[in-house]
């Protein structure tokens, strides 16, 4: 494998080496000798070996050890078990919705909007998720199309899909609002809605 460094191999080892490092929070100390170094890790994955053959990995946090190094090394010995810390949020009811417009009933939104399904997720420690649905400006997406910052046509939701972002029918989890034929109704991230795949 090359990393664009004009073919310098030694120096591509090296600098791999101390992404490894730096990515695995752990802190390596190789030799290039092919002794091998010793090496902590960091939790979650363990140290690497020496930078060049035959190192012994590290001793791992949780997990999983480190890996040997890159020829012939020994790979790490797993850590223990990790220990849960509380990040001390208190105890909470989530929110209530927020139904501006009902998704599955008559658009009862001004001209020109649709009722969509939204989801606002947490931006600090210890919020919780905010779902439910507005009105918006209607957009012109259908079932399968492509979509991006401009909403679907309404009864549509913009999804992230194996295809990529496209517009799916919104269907009812437990309520009456079904796909069509050939396509099932699977949850969306906002709770009791569902999108047609």
């Amino acid at each position: 494998m090359r990393f664009g460094l004009g073919g310098s191999w030694g120096l591509g080892f090296a600098l791999a080496g101390v992404l490894v490092a730096v990515a695995c929070g752990g802190t390596v100390s190789g030799d290039h000798d092919g002794t091998g170094g010793a090496s902590t890790g960091g939790a979650g994955t363990g140290g690497t070996g020496g930078l060049v053959t035959g190192g012994t990995g590290g001793f791992g946090g949780t997990p999983s050890g480190g890996t040997g190094g890159l020829s012939g090394g020994t790979g790490g010995f797993g850590g223990s078990g990790g220990t849960y810390v509380d990040p001390g949020c208190p105890d909470a009811a989530p929110p209530p919705p927020i139904k501006e417009c009902d998704l599955f009933g008559p658009n009862t939104c001004p001209a020109g909007e649709s009722c969509y399904p939204f989801v606002q997720y947490p931006s600090k420690k210890c919020e919780q998720e905010v779902f439910g649905s507005v009105c918006a400006p209607t957009g012109k997406g259908t079932q399968g199309d492509p979509c991006g910052p401009e909403h679907c046509s309404g009864g549509h939701v913009c999804v992230v899909t194996g295809q990529g972002t496209e517009c799916v029918k919104v269907c009812d989890l437990f309520g009456a609002a079904k796909c069509p034929p050939g396509l099932f109704c699977v949850p969306i991230d906002v709770e009791g809605v569902g999108g047609c795949y």
